[in-house]
């Protein structure tokens, strides 16, 4: 890491030089506690020398204690005022406390200081990316790799920006680029893997996807753990990568203390949190759960730590919804913490996990004495601060338990639904959709790196045995397209018979559903609000079992709402049962009828059913901390 090269006004076979140099090695090679004591020891020495400090600074940065760190550096700059790495040390740890404008000076006043120093215009342009100024942020990693083109970290950076962007093939560019100079650098091979499985362009990374399947990864601290979800279908695996990352980068902290058990309340306190409170997929499900509480038992608050959207009917819809609503983007991650323990919350529920803009370290603080995962991240979060985990039978059956570090709630069913999605009147045409106009039309509309080629070889072959048939796919990206098409044509499959489906209004694309006869799902990770988008509309749709909770999760659906027979047991099985009911459409016809039936009896659209049996759970949960158990399963 660049912030550690030793910038000193001092010679190196000095026992004060000698000693720092050991302790830069140390922090390195991440032994901090040797590092601090070589650094103190140096520190007696001479305590007034600048360098000094802002190393203990970053050393104490590392060991995730911002606070100390923080003091470090003020003192560093105080004794020289002009220790550009300690004004972009300082800047570093101000961004991790949320404290944004003032991290933004610190960043501006090491470029003053020093113009050349590549890394303070990378740092600074991480900070104008996690607050939404993507443009900005670009030109700073341009400015840090016109100073340094080898700069693997700054190119990775820009590729994120990019992606965020949707400019996904100049992502792929940058990462490209990242991989090239970066070396063995798990951080950008995950990132790497996933825009390419988000472009759809398979080439050159079949050996990495086997590699990671098999657990092959040599640096699991820096592996996002959610692009495992899309390709791996090993929970135990999974849980074993999150568990690394997660101590690596979410550590457990300690300082706020814990939680003292209070009185029992007459209402529990329930905290939401996500960075989705918006036009998003986890609120386009929740958003009947928050409406559907019995605020006669249950206080409900949310923690809306992502993007304040202006002109968003469901941003207004949710904080109409809740009884506090909580703009906390601008507080760092102890002081939402702190916040939540203030208000009194008893139960914390994670919206978020490990998806874009979450801060699972809100959570490493301990927010509350129950903290809960649900719904945004498919999967265990590997951590001891998460207490439970929101699941049901078929998602996390009883031998995959220990799979995940959390408790299980298990409900009667998995997944939450809003029972005001709007579908529009508009009835669509084949040939405005340009689809034509006889056989039998397959569909998905699950996002593109949900995709694998393993699911594309079934695709091809159930579209190569039942003639005629089409596929109706969502893809904006040009280069996507051209990549899924040259995918098909490699399979056989002609490019007349893959139709590509436009963004349209949402309730406009709910009705489109109806012009297609089955949804075909994806594995390793299933459909999820899509899947009851297209059942809300009426369109059947097929999935397969896997292993993991995002492989499963199509399956939980489709038992939620009484069509059991289109849930195969394994891959082979979905594409017989697909290639049957496309040559038998009389079946569908049948299928459809029952789905437009269950749409009003069975559980998964039942909102105020499903909102009941959580608050149960709730109330258990609870009356166990309050008896002084600890988290266990709750059937």
């Amino acid at each position: 890491m660049k912030a550690l090269q030793v910038h000193l006004n001092f010679k190196m076979n000095t026992q004060v030089g000698y000693l720092m140099s050991l302790a830069v090695e140390y922090i390195q090679k991440g032994d901090l506690d040797d590092a601090e004591r070589l650094l103190k020891r140096a520190h007696k020495m001479e305590p007034k020398n600048s360098e000094i400090l802002r190393l203990l600074g970053v050393n104490f940065a590392r060991k995730k204690d911002l606070q100390e760190a923080l003091k470090m550096f003020e003192r560093s700059i105080k004794i020289e005022p002009k220790n550009w790495l300690a004004y972009s040390n300082q800047g570093n740890v101000l961004r991790d406390l949320n404290k944004f404008d003032a991290a933004l000076k610190s960043y501006d006043k090491a470029i003053a200081l020093q113009p050349n120093y590549a890394e303070a215009f990378n740092n600074k342009g991480i900070l104008l990316q996690s607050l939404n100024k993507l443009e900005l942020a670009l030109e700073n990693y341009d400015k840090a790799i016109a100073l340094d083109s080898k700069y693997a970290e700054a190119y990775n950076n820009a590729g994120n920006t990019l992606k965020k962007l949707n400019l996904l093939d100049l992502a792929l560019i940058a990462f490209e680029k990242a991989m090239h100079f970066g070396g063995n650098n798990d951080l950008i091979l995950g990132s790497y893997i996933n825009c390419k499985m988000q472009l759809c362009d398979w080439a050159g990374i079949e050996g990495a996807l086997e590699e990671v399947r098999h657990g092959q990864i040599s640096r699991m601290d820096k592996f996002y753990p959610f692009y495992l979800l899309s390709i791996c279908d090993d929970p135990f695996f999974i849980k074993e990568a999150t568990q690394v990352y997660m101590g690596s980068e979410h550590p457990f902290k300690s300082e706020l203390g814990e939680i003292p058990k209070s009185t029992r309340q007459e209402k529990i306190r329930l905290g939401y949190f996500s960075p989705d409170f918006r036009n998003h997929a986890v609120s386009f499900l929740t958003a009947g759960l928050i409406e559907a509480h019995d605020k006669n038992k249950f206080v409900l608050i949310a923690f809306s730590m992502g993007p304040n959207t202006t002109s968003d009917p469901m941003r207004e819809r949710l904080q109409s919804s809740f009884d506090h609503f909580i703009d906390v983007s601008e507080k760092s991650d102890k002081e939402v913490a702190q916040l939540a323990r203030e208000m009194g919350v008893d139960i914390a529920i994670d919206l978020g996990g490990l998806t874009q803009d979450a801060r699972p370290s809100i959570f490493a603080y301990r927010a509350a004495p129950i903290q809960i995962g649900y719904i945004g991240y498919l999967g265990t979060m590997g951590s001891p601060y998460m207490d439970y985990i929101i699941a049901d039978k078929v998602i996390i059956p009883v031998q995959f338990q220990y799979a995940y570090t959390e408790n299980i709630i298990y409900l009667p069913s998995y997944q939450v639904n809003d029972p005001k999605r709007k579908i529009a009147d508009k009835i669509f045409t084949r040939e405005e959709l340009g689809l034509p106009a006889t056989g039998f039309v397959y569909c998905c509309f699950n996002n593109n790196y949900k995709i694998t080629p393993a699911i594309l070889d079934s695709w091809a072959l159930i579209m190569r045995t039942v003639d005629d048939s089409v596929i109706f796919l969502h893809a904006e990206n040009m280069t996507v397209r051209k990549n899924l098409l040259t995918e098909f044509a490699a399979r056989e499959i002609q490019e007349c018979r893959v139709i590509f489906a436009e963004r349209l209004p949402r309730d406009e694309y709910l009705a489109r559903y109806r012009v297609a006869d089955l949804f075909l799902d994806t594995s390793p990770y299933n459909a999820g609000t899509t899947a009851s988008d297209a059942l809300w509309a009426g369109l059947p749709v097929m999935t397969f079992l896997g292993q993991t909770f995002s492989a499963k999760m199509g399956g939980s659906i489709l038992n939620a709402i009484g069509l059991p027979e289109l849930v195969a047991s394994s891959q082979d099985e979905y594409e017989a049962l697909a290639i049957d009911l496309g040559r038998h459409p009389n079946k569908i016809l049948e299928i459809k009828n029952k789905l437009a039936e269950n749409l009003l009896t069975m559980p998964l659209f039942d909102t105020k059913l499903f909102t009941q049996n959580l608050e149960l759970a709730f109330i258990k949960a609870y009356k166990r901390f309050q008896d002084g158990l600890p988290p266990d399963h709750i059937y």
